[in-house]
C-alpha cells in the first residue's frame, strides 16, 4: 500500500540528554572521586529558526528516602512538562549514608549554579528555574526554595551564578525527619538525619511562589506535613497552594494523571 499522509506539525519533539557532568564530590579520605550527573529534557531546537529561542526550566529532584538516587526514575512520566514546552533537568544529589547535612543541598544549589552557567548553550532562560522533587526530592526542593538567596549553601563552582529559583512544587513532603529516626537502622540512616531542619520552622517572608501536593491516604508521608507546611508558609505572607488528592497514598497514581500534571503546569506558568 502506497500512502500520501498530512500530518501536522504542532507537537514538540522532545530530546533527552543524559549523564552531563555537573559536579564531582570526594570521597574516601579524599583518595575516591564520585561523579554528579544530570538528564536534560527540552523541545529539540531547529536551527537555525529556533537558535535564539529558551525554555523554562523544571530541576527535578527524584524521592528515595534520602537512602537513594534514580534521577532518570521519572523521566518517562516527566515527558508531559517537556511537551509543555519546559526543559527538565533531572539531577543526582548525594545520599545521606555518604555525606553529612548539608551536602545534599549544596548538590543541588550547585546543579542550578551550572545550569545558569550554560544557559545559552542549553537554550534555558536563566530567569525561570523552577525546583521540583517528589517526597525526599520533594523536602530539598522546598529546602532549596528557603534558602535561595542564603549564599552560605553555594559551594564549589560557578560561584558568579545564583542559585535562586522562582517556583517551587513538592510532591509529598516530609516537613520535619523526626518522623524517620525510629525506623533509621531499617532504611541504614546515619544520625546524621537528626540535623536536616524543621521546614516550617525556616519558612522566610517573600519566598518563591510554592504548590504543595499530597495523598489523605499517604501512609508514609501523612498529608498532616503539607498542611504544617502550607499554614507556615501563608501565615508569612507567600503565595501558596495545596492540592490534597484524596485517597491517594504515598508515590500513587493519581500525581503522574495528567489533570494533576496539568495543575503543575498552570502553576508555573502563572507564577514564573
Amino acid at each position: 500500500m502506497k500512502k500520501v499522509i498530512q500530518v501536522p506539525g504542532d507537537e514538540e519533539v522532545i530530546t533527552l540528554a543524559s549523564n552531563i557532568v555537573y559536579g564531582q564530590r570526594q570521597e574516601w579520605c579524599h583518595a575516591k572521586y564520585r561523579q554528579l550527573c544530570m538528564s536534560l529534557m527540552k523541545p529539540r531546537c531547529n536551527y537555525p529558526y529556533d537558535e535564539d529561542k529558551t525554555y523554562p526550566l523544571i530541576v527535578w529532584l527524584c524521592g528515595g528516602s534520602f537512602a537513594e538516587v534514580d534521577r532518570n526514575v521519572w523521566i518517562p512520566e516527566l515527558v508531559y512538562f517537556a511537551k509543555q514546552g519546559f526543559a527538565v533537568a533531572a539531577v543526582d544529589y548525594s545520599v545521606i549514608q555518604l555525606t553529612r547535612y548539608p551536602d545534599q543541598l549544596e548538590d543541588i544549589k550547585e546543579a542550578i549554579r551550572y545550569i545558569r552557567a550554560h544557559a545559552e548553550e542549553f537554550h534555558i532562560n536563566p530567569d525561570r528555574i523552577a525546583v521540583m522533587g517528589e517526597s525526599a526530592g520533594g523536602y530539598l526542593s522546598v529546602l532549596a526554595g528557603i534558602t535561595g538567596p542564603e549564599r552560605i549553601y553555594d559551594k564549589r563552582t560557578y560561584q558568579e551564578y545564583s542559585s535562586e529559583v522562582q517556583a517551587v512544587v513538592a510532591w509529598y513532603p516530609c516537613v520535619e525527619m523526626e518522623w524517620l529516626i525510629p525506623g533509621r537502622k531499617e532504611v541504614n540512616m546515619s544520625e546524621d538525619v537528626e540535623n536536616y531542619p524543621n521546614l516550617s520552622d525556616m519558612v522566610r517572608e517573600q519566598m518563591p511562589p510554592c504548590l504543595l501536593l499530597h495523598g489523605t491516604a499517604d501512609s508514609l508521608v501523612p498529608a498532616k506535613h503539607s498542611e504544617v507546611l502550607y499554614r507556615a508558609l501563608e501565615e508569612k505572607g507567600n503565595t501558596v497552594d495545596l492540592y490534597l488528592v484524596e485517597g491517594a497514598n504515598h508515590a500513587d497514581r493519581p500525581f503522574i494523571k495528567t489533570e494533576v500534571k496539568q495543575i503543575i503546569v498552570d502553576f508555573l506558568n502563572k507564577h514564573m
